[in-house]
């Protein structure tokens, strides 16, 4: 079965919380029909739900109301037990992580005092605040000194996203909610957002909620996924290997759509395929022993690695011959790579549209960890595909024994009504 943030939280309590609905509603005057009509869940401390559903099915009104930036009107929100419903509303969202699409960062405020805004609001002193913008910061991947002094507007869309979850984060709170937060920068962007998300859920093992009108961002991010009809009525709350294998009616097969064989590829990360090693090189290393590496190695290419150790050029041996004592105008530029945490689809994608049926696989800095090649991806992927065919056939054979005990009941039945005649 695929790895969950969830299913790989660290023995011990998770940092997240509980999360408990009852009978939760939202009615504005004027209108006859509430918005959202008494949801009941459940979630479980450290799990990253997904609400998806139609747009103005409720969904960013259900979730906004866990934090109470819109007030209920009725029901109950309990976290980690606690009824949260008539508290002070100000402290509850200083206890809640909160983060929306296009980040909302403060444009007036630099990327440190916008992570540092709340902690500042509880009162925490200045060299802890201090301490944890550089944390927080270095969690979302971005260099403290050359980002603590900018501005919003110096910062593109994906680093914009970044801060914000950065922000969300600074306090410490064991409740994260996402409204649609990546719904605003562009597919590729986007896509290593997920990644990022992905690999912090790992780290952290916070209690996220997260809004999406994207069945595909579900299936890539939740633990479990709530797919809401109208008034966020719930059609079905489940694991994604679940709605995708048995949606629960017409209207959530209408949110898998077509090819759901497909989209479990989206189940399963790179880091559970087999990362391969490959023959290595820095780009400060004399020639010669990169030309030693190149003619001792079992490939006939090697990975130039850069001064940060990222992936930064493919060598073959033709390419150091005409090098001519400098790697300036030798070999292939990398241009696409994997993070450890993108999806098998993401890397199967990327294996296909390069020529040489491989692709670099990247840490949380870009720094290089291994390779994947089309192979090992291929193999993963009859593997998926096998493992769906008998599941396929224990279903039908568990349908086929229970069809045959209720025929077998009603002949049954039908004897002993004979017998009392």
């Amino acid at each position: 079965m695929p790895e969950t943030a969830h299913e790989t939280a660290e023995a011990g309590a998770a940092s997240g919380a509980t999360i408990e609905l009852e009978n939760l509603t939202k009615r504005y005057p004027g209108n006859p029909q509430p918005s959202v009509d008494s949801v009941n869940m459940e979630i479980k401390a450290g799990e990253l739900v997904v609400f998806v559903g139609p747009s103005g099915c409720g969904k960013s009104t259900t979730l906004k109301m866990i934090n109470r930036l819109i007030e209920p009107t009725g029901g109950r929100i309990r976290i980690n037990g606690e009824d949260v419903t008539h508290m002070d509303p100000v402290k509850l969202r200083r206890r809640v992580g909160y983060a929306i699409q296009a980040s909302g960062l403060f444009p007036h405020m630099t990327v440190a005092q916008n992570i540092a805004l709340v902690p500042r609001m509880t009162g925490w002193p200045k060299a802890r605040i201090s301490e944890r913008v550089e944390e927080m910061l270095d969690l979302v991947g971005l260099d403290p000194g050359e980002f603590h002094g900018r501005y919003p507007r110096q910062l593109s869309g994906g680093q914009q996203q970044r801060v914000g979850v950065a922000r969300a984060l600074a306090a410490d709170p064991p409740v994260l909610l996402m409204d649609e937060p990546f719904g605003a920068v562009d597919p590729i962007t986007r896509d290593h957002l997920q990644d990022e998300l992905i690999r912090l859920q790992h780290e952290l093992h916070k209690t996220i909620v997260f809004v999406t009108h994207d069945f595909d961002e579900a299936i890539k991010l939740g633990d479990r996924i709530a797919v809401l009809r109208e008034r966020s009525h719930i059609a079905q709350f489940d694991t994604p290997e679940a709605i995708l294998t048995n949606p629960a009616d017409d209207f959530v097969s209408g949110f898998v759509g077509a090819g759901a064989a497909l989209k479990r590829l989206n189940l399963t990360r790179v880091r559970e395929v087999g990362i391969s090693g490959y023959p290595t090189v820095a780009i400060d290393d004399p020639l010669q022993e990169i030309f030693n590496t190149l003619r001792t190695s079992r490939t006939n290419e090697i990975l130039l690695l850069d001064k940060r150790g990222r992936p930064y050029k493919w060598l073959r041996r033709g390419d150091l011959m005409r090098a001519k004592g400098s790697l300036a105008r030798a070999g292939t530029l990398v241009i696409d790579t994997v993070a450890q945490d993108a999806t098998l689809g993401e890397a199967l994608e990327a294996v296909l549209t390069d020529t040489a049926g491989r692709v670099a696989v990247t840490g949380r800095r870009g720094e290089y960890l291994g390779v994947v090649d089309v192979e090992s991806l291929m193999n993963s992927v009859h593997e998926l595909m096998e493992a769906d065919r008998l599941e396929a056939m224990e279903a039908r054979h568990g349908l086929e024994e229970l069809r045959a005990a209720q025929t077998h009941a009603e002949q049954e039945g039908a004897a002993g009504g004979e017998r009392k005649a």
